[in-house]
């Protein structure tokens, strides 16, 4: 038996063979080791290998990957067991010399049982090795023998050479078709990508080996770090006598050691070399991405191109190592004309003043008409080389040029060919394809450049595009009906900040947003855009309301240009059909209560985003019925009239809708009547009407009472059935148990189990007055805890988390079929 081993010395996966390592190689290698010396004999020692091996490299599924894995060795007739000398006497006539060497079976660890039953005679193999013929002919062992570096007849002989210390790999990366695995079927009938085999020398000049037949494809650099896990084995086999007589030399397990530790050493230098090699190349990689990333910081965040396409050149010419580079680039000036620049970086120039410009010839086209990147050892040895008069070649003086890179900057707006990039070098060879993705890095940043003194010209267009790039599509959410309308300014030449949106949140929950940014123009399209981006990456966290305008309030705090921006952000719950609303300096909303009287809601609640650091919100109805108005200040103010009294008019005008319009066509009659159809300022308006529809919600207070449990399957059971929902009460009760003793088992307090159906979704959540959050870990085998979320994440389509003011709810959706109404 295998002696007892530590909790940490214990067999374990996560090895691979796609990312096998020095590392791992290392790890393996020891806890081989180990396994072995803790091992109370060689055939106990030899099936901890196996078994260990085995159960090491799994899949994605925690399957292991080696279907089969066999430790053989060889050994004297005389130190068979007598079952063994039985074995060998029926395949030698009854006659065996004692010191015929044997091959062995030892241990075999795999997915069938039969190759792990050690009584099984077809899988108990003993091999008598007569002759050198018996290794030849037997097509695996013969393989295993050559590949490892072995002679037959050293093997038949048992006088295998300390030269022989250290094996080969026997390595085949493909095994489906392989000369050298023989037994086809066996392959492919349990899918065997590869095989791996590693061995070494016992005493008396016996052998061991360890074979690995895997479904995963084995890398020839995983398999080439095996060969110090085959001596850190054989260290390990060689605590135990191997030829019966329950003896070992000293010597031997002197000599395994200090050849383990020698080829951990050597595996360890070259490993370190090759370390040593890598990060010098990504040190000179880094250098050269930080060239890059300060050009491009430089070449986008600045108008000045004289300065900008001088420190582009410079920095390609050094990057590619260029003797001298040169930078051609086309302008159009305010009548229409086009004209070309160029600068030069490693050289003067005067070098370059008595030339000519580069004419469009068969050498410079295709750079010039954005064809693709030109690269040469010896631009003087291609065929379009030499072809133009005057010069046919370079002029006289020019300096001399023989590697040669040219690459095209091309706009990336319009796809127009700007310019290009020349480089070029005296001696031959000088550029690789690494210059040629670095200069290409560079030319689209200059491209960025070039481009922009045009695009800034467009300002007015880019801006308007950006502030409607940027509102959102309105979903269709159900039971609510919603109307939306963004117009810019009629008068001046920029466009604001005014945004709403219309966030889906979970657990049927959604969330209504509008907002200013004061001031006009691209910055304020831009800082809009950016705070729009934050309430809706916050709104996503599920945060409430006042908790949410806190967060981008901070946000705002350093954000460029985000001098004053307001924002109002509500909440509709469709099971208890409330509304939580939290104000930044914005404008209040409007709410329409069926049979009430229009009033304004989310008043003075907090300063605005940037300026106020605490927020308040309030809870208000929301039945069906009813209706909520969100609006910027341009709909309400203007130079004739105050906000006060612009918002008299909405709730007025509001009031008068007619009922029988359509949701969008009323939006649009009380805009134009607001504003007497002209605005000086951007108008954002959100309608947002609750109809009335199908809907199912159900409450329970939960207790501590240890029946609370019962008391909310039994509640869950009844609600479903009475909602025609029978198809997913099993999962529901499941996801209520955990839900329900998570919340009464860590927090001990009352809280509150809902149910919400809106017709394809059922949501079940409880509130709690917990402040931890749950999270989704992995228990180990043994842990009996922590395995609710794990059920709840099984059996809902998804669930989560949120914070209320005193405590929190923790949700989870089913998807139902379509309800059985009523």
């Amino acid at each position: 038996m295998i002696a007892e081993l530590s909790v940490a010395e214990q067999p374990r996966g996560g090895y691979d063979f796609a990312a096998f390592g020095l590392s791992d190689m290392v790890r393996m290698a020891a806890e081989l080791r180990t396994l072995a010396e803790a091992a109370d004999g060689f055939v106990p020692a030899a099936e901890g290998v196996v078994r260990h091996l085995r159960d090491g490299f799994l899949d994605e599924n925690g399957e292991p990957v080696l279907e089969v894995v066999r430790l053989l060795s060889t050994r004297r007739f005389a130190d068979l067991d007598d079952e063994q000398q039985r074995i060998a006497r029926s395949r030698t006539e009854g006659v065996a010399d004692p010191d015929l060497r044997c091959l062995t079976l030892d241990a075999s660890a795999g997915r069938r049982p039969v190759w792990n039953d050690r009584t099984a005679s077809r899988v108990h193999r003993v091999v008598p090795l007569i002759s050198t013929e018996t290794v030849t002919t037997a097509p695996l062992i013969s393989a295993l023998v050559s590949a490892l570096g072995l002679r037959a007849e050293d093997v038949v002989a048992g006088s295998v050479r300390a030269e022989h210390e250290r094996f080969g790999v026997f390595h085949v990366q493909q095994a489906v078709g392989s000369e050298r695995l023989p037994d086809q079927d066996f392959v492919r009938d349990h899918d065997i990508a590869s095989v791996l085999g590693f061995g070494g020398v016992l005493p008396g000049g016996n052998v061991f080996c360890v074979v690995m037949f895997s479904r995963a494809t084995i890398p020839v650099e995983a398999a080439d770090l095996f060969q110090p896990v085959a001596v850190s084995v054989r260290a390990g086999l060689l605590t135990h006598a191997h030829n019966g007589s329950g003896r070992l030399g000293l010597e031997a397990q002197r000599d395994a050691l200090r050849e383990h530790l020698r080829v951990l050493e050597e595996s360890s230098r070259t490993q370190a070399a090759e370390l040593e090699d890598a990060v010098r190349r990504l040190q000179a990689e880094a250098a050269l991405v930080d060239t890059l990333q300060v050009v491009g910081r430089r070449l986008t965040a600045q108008l000045d191109l004289d300065t900008l396409v001088q420190d582009a050149t410079d920095a390609a010419t050094k990057a590619t190592g260029a003797e001298f580079g040169a930078f051609f680039y086309n302008l159009v000036n305010q009548y229409g004309e086009s004209y070309t620049l160029y600068t030069l970086a490693g050289v003067p120039r005067e070098a370059f003043a008595q030339f000519p410009m580069p004419r469009n010839t068969a050498v410079f086209s295709a750079t010039f008409d954005g064809h693709g990147t030109v690269r040469s050892d010896d631009i003087t040895m291609d065929p379009r080389y030499g072809r133009n008069a005057p010069y046919y070649g370079m002029p006289a003086g020019h300096l001399p040029v023989h590697s040669y890179l040219a690459v095209s900057v091309i706009s990336p707006s319009s796809q127009e060919v700007l310019g290009g990039f020349f480089f070029g070098h005296s001696e031959i060879g000088r550029f690789t394809a690494r210059h040629e993705q670095l200069a290409e890095g560079i030319a689209g940043y200059a491209a960025i450049a070039l481009d922009n003194a045009r695009l800034f010209a467009r300002q007015r267009r880019m801006a308007t595009e950006l502030a409607s790039s940027m509102l959102p599509t309105v979903p269709r959410i159900a039971h609510l009906e919603i109307a939306s309308r963004y117009l810019p300014a009629a008068t001046g030449s920029e466009v604001g900040g005014d945004w709403f949106d219309v966030i889906e949140l979970p657990a049927g929950r959604t969330a209504f947003v509008i907002g200013d940014v004061v001031g006009r123009g691209v910055t304020a399209a831009s800082v809009m855009g950016q705070i729009r981006m934050a309430v809706r990456s916050y709104a996503l966290l599920d945060l409430p309301p006042a908790d949410l305008l806190q967060h981008v309030s901070h946000l705002a705090e350093t954000t460029a240009g985000a001098t004053f921006v307001t924002c109002l952000y509500a909440v509709h719950d469709p099971v208890d059909q409330s509304l939580t609303i939290a104000n930044a300096g914005h404008l209040p909303a409007v709410l329409m209560a069926p049979g009430e009287p229009a009033r304004l809601i989310g008043d003075g609640l907090g300063m605005p985003l940037g300026v106020g650091d605490t927020f308040l919100q309030q809870q208000t109805a929301f039945p069906p019925g009813a209706r909520l108005t969100l609006s910027t200040d341009g709909l309400v103010e203007s130079r004739r009239r105050t906000v006060v009294d612009g918002l008299k008019a909405l709730v007025a005008g509001l009031e008068e809708l007619s009922g029988e319009l359509d949701l969008q066509a009323a939006c649009d009659q009380l805009i134009d009547r607001l504003t007497d159809h002209e605005h000086d300022d951007d108008v954002a308006l959100l309608h947002v009407h609750h109809l009335e529809g199908y809907r199912r919600t159900a409450s329970l207070p939960l207790t501590a009472d240890p029946a609370i449990g019962a008391q909310a399957r039994a509640f869950v059971r009844d609600r479903l059935t009475e909602w025609g929902l029978a198809d997913v009460i099993d999962r529901a009760l499941t996801v209520t148990v955990e839900l329900v003793s998570n919340a009464v088992r860590h927090t001990g307090e009352p809280g509150t189990l809902r149910l919400h159906h809106d017709g394809t979704r059922l949501t079940v959540d409880v509130a709690d007055h917990g402040a931890t959050t749950p999270r989704l870990f992995e228990p180990s085998v043994e842990e009996e805890q922590h395995r609710g979320l794990y059920l709840v994440n099984a059996f809902a389509a998804r669930w989560g988390t949120r914070s209320t003011p005193d405590g929190k709810v923790v949700w989870a959706e089913i998807v139902t079929q379509p309800a059985k109404h009523r």
